[in-house]
């Protein structure tokens, strides 16, 4: 995501009021265009308020924020969202770059988190450290030990996006309280011989964790929880071939084959060149020969010493920030230096005395810009450029099947349809998205006949007496269902003799309907056949 440099407050989080002095203040004294052109992030230590800040490369400060309890370790994460512990409630929150908070997590089986570090994964998962402390018969470990001694155990978690627990790690299988020899006699009731501050995802997908009270970067198998190597301290398995032993170190991270950077505190750097002295150091192993060397380090021109916290982030840029976190000690809250590959200082921000920063990172990450709209790929108005969804989103409506059957034609969508078939229209619906509805038509067809007959007098069809020649119809329906429409026409002889029908002309012969020959008869129907080639069909009516 490319930094944006205009602040944007796109979801109000509540200021809480403090009555504690002013927050110290910070001064930008190093800026070059060799610094990596991205934003700072930190969470300020000290008395509160502890604001989280974003600072951009001009040292503009585009995003302040108190969040009360909320904010250590204040970071983008492998997942590309920031993430920051909860004091208050022991967990760690995901907020997105709309600055919703969109996930909170907590340690599973009674842990309760630490603070000093955590893992969002790019797949989702999630890595957490709980410190795990029980009572201990230290009595039966060394001679004059507490036999209710309390005693710090370490645990590792992996969930997945849904909180469920993949893996877990217990230090009680592989780490023993006399590993720290700082703690001996180990005769004292409360015994936190670990203090694990940072954990990271190796080179070979497995853990590496940095334990400052043992001096030690311990490498874990991420399926079997077996250690697969010890570096540092009393169980050290490397041997230090151009460089001092780091102690109670921080911001343990890996660089890729083997290489390792990590921010040594140096507590106990004078047993080996005389002073206390922090540092940034990369490491390569060799973990055949079991060999550490230095390839790089960089010590602040002004020979800075932090007792506590502090860290180091290589940066996309090939150069490294360090955070020299906590130099209260000489009047100063702490110093955040840039340096590039050859070390030379290209960006350096100085907090005043009381402002402590545990962690300062670079990131080219800023908050988004909102754009409302409708974030469904399966809606017909779907934007892409969305990223606030506000209830707009339209959807095709599903495809409707009709099966019709009508008489002799049937009007659809302006169409006249005279045949049947399988007919298909696309409408748009209510809000623009097509509406597809297919027609199964069936035409069936209306009918009709004519019938022409002779009536004399009086004629009686279809329950009506007719008196008068003429064109009558009547309507029923046929086998189909539609109309069918008879046609008679009438022809009325009005007369009391039937000799007067054959003195008007001249007959050949009368036949019945049978063709037999026959003699006048009334209420029959009988066929006249004259001499001319005309036929009739009369009945003579009484």
């Amino acid at each position: 995501m490319m930094i944006k440099k205009i602040l944007l407050f796109l979801i109000i989080i509540p200021t809480l009021s403090f009555t504690q002095p002013q927050q110290p203040n910070y001064t930008i004294t190093v800026n070059t265009n060799q610094a990596w052109d991205a934003n700072l992030f930190f969470q300020r230590g000290g008395t509160a308020p502890r604001p989280v800040k974003i600072i951009d490369s001009t040292g503009t400060e585009i995003f302040s924020q108190n969040w009360g309890m909320k904010g250590w370790d204040f970071k983008v994460n492998y997942n590309n969202k920031l993430s920051y512990f909860d004091r208050s409630s022991k967990g760690w929150f995901i907020m997105d770059s709309l600055q919703n908070e969109i996930d909170s997590v907590y340690c599973q089986n009674g842990y309760i988190a630490d603070n000093h570090d955590f893992l969002a994964l790019p797949n989702g998962n999630y890595v957490l450290i709980a410190y795990d402390e029980q009572p201990y018969a230290m009595d039966t470990v060394v001679a004059g030990g507490d036999p209710n001694a309390i005693v710090e155990g370490l645990i590792i978690q992996e969930l997945d996006s849904n909180h469920n627990l993949l893996f877990e790690w217990k230090s009680w299988d592989h780490f023993h309280v006399t590993d720290n020899t700082y703690l001996s006699p180990w005769t004292g009731s409360q015994l936190n011989f670990i203090h694990a501050n940072a954990i990271d995802i190796d080179f070979d997908g497995h853990f590496i964790i940095s334990s400052r009270g043992l001096d030690e970067i311990t490498k874990i198998h991420r399926t079997t929880g077996e250690v697969i190597w010890r570096w540092g301290g009393s169980q050290n398995e490397f041997t230090f071939i151009n460089d001092y032993p780091f102690t109670h170190q921080h911001s343990i991270r890996s660089l890729g084959d083997n290489r390792y950077l990590l921010y040594d505190n140096g507590n106990h750097s004078d047993t080996y060149i005389g002073v206390k002295l922090s540092r940034a150091v990369e490491y390569e192993l060799d973990t055949n020969l079991m060999t550490a060397e230095k390839v790089w380090e960089f010590v602040h021109p002004d020979s800075l010493y932090t007792p506590s916290i502090s860290g180091v982030q290589r940066l996309p840029n090939g150069n490294t920030l360090i955070d020299f976190g906590n130099l209260q000690w000489l009047n100063i809250g702490s110093i955040v230096t840039e340096v590039d590959t050859n070390g030379q200082i290209v960006f350096q921000l100085e907090y005043d005395d009381g402002g402590n920063l545990y962690r300062a990172q670079k990131f080219d990450w800023f908050f988004a810009s909102q754009n409302v709209g409708c974030m469904d790929l399966l809606a017909c108005n779907y934007d892409s450029t969305a990223n606030v969804d506000d209830g707009s989103c339209c959807y095709p409506t599903p495809t409707i099947a009709i099966t019709l059957d009508t008489c002799d034609s049937y009007s659809w969508n302006g169409t006249n349809y005279t045949t049947s078939g399988t007919y298909i229209n696309t409408f748009p619906n209510q809000c623009g998205c097509d509406s597809t509805i297919i027609l199964d038509l069936w035409i069936k067809h209306s009918s009709s006949s004519l019938v022409t007959d002779t009536g004399y007098n009086n004629y009686t069809w279809n329950g009506i007496e007719y008196t008068q020649s003429g064109i009558y119809t009547f309507t029923t329906t046929n086998s189909e269902g539609c109309d069918s429409i008879i046609t008679l026409d009438l022809t009325m002889i009005n007369s009391t003799n039937i000799n007067e029908i054959n003195s008007n002309s001249k007959e050949y012969r009368i036949t019945n309907v049978l063709g037999k020959e026959t003699s006048p008869k009334k209420n029959t129907p009988l066929f006249y056949i004259y001499t001319d080639g005309r036929v009739e069909k009369k009945i003579i009516l009484e």
